[in-house]
This record gives C-alpha cells, structure tokens and sequence, in this order.
C-alpha cells in the first residue's frame, strides 16, 4: 500500500488526483502548516530529510517532490497509457515537464518572499 505525506496548501493534490486516476489504494497521513510561518510541521523532516510535502512510502522506499513521484507512479502503473515507455523516442517528455516547472517556481517564490516581508515591516 502506498503512505502519501499530505501537507495543506501543497503540491500533494496532484499526487492523490494521479492515485485516483491510477486506482491503486493509498493511505492519507495529513499535516498542518504552521498558520503563522507557513511552514511544514518538523514530523515531515521525520519521514524525509526535505521536511516537505509530498512523500509517499511505498515498496520500502520514500519519494519526495511531486514531479518525482509522479514519474515514479506512471513508470510503475501507467507506461503506455500515461507516458510513453522510456526506451520511446517519445520520452523527452520529463525534460519538458521539469523546464516548465522551473521556469514558473521563481515567480511564485518571489511573490512569497514579498509577502511575507510586507507582514513583517
């Protein structure tokens, strides 16, 4: 059975959204940010040295960063029907996918860095 580290306001949405869609039985261990830092509780950095979420455990092994553990997911359920198979010409699509991510996650922490400076002066 797969464990997904549950963080509120993370990325681990779409992980339980790619369970659902895989339809393989998980388990929810659910976290609370701290309402004034925002940041994950300290039993995260228990389960991965990141202290972040999403995690999942699965198969003796834990998996951390929603990217990773969607590659991980489609390659053990879902080759051929969500991603094409890695010996595909078809599978430079993880580069694709990361280039798109980095290239929004600076805008968006930007903004964070911002706002919590405002609250603080």
């Amino acid at each position: 059975m797969i464990t997904l580290h549950h963080l509120n306001k993370s990325r681990s949405k779409r992980i339980i959204w790619l369970l659902e869609e895989l339809g393989q039985p998980y388990e929810i261990k659910r976290y609370q940010r701290d309402s004034q830092t925002f940041l994950a509780p300290p039993e995260l950095k228990q389960i991965h040295p990141l202290g972040k979420s999403p995690v999942i455990e699965m198969d003796g092994q834990v998996i951390a960063e929603s990217g990773a553990i969607t590659e991980y997911l489609i390659e053990k359920y879902a080759v051929d029907t969500l991603a094409p198979a890695r010996d595909s010409a078809d599978y430079v699509y993880p580069s694709y996918l990361k280039i798109r991510v980095s290239e929004r996650l600076g805008c968006f922490n930007s903004r964070r860095i911002n706002e919590r400076m405002s609250a603080t002066f």
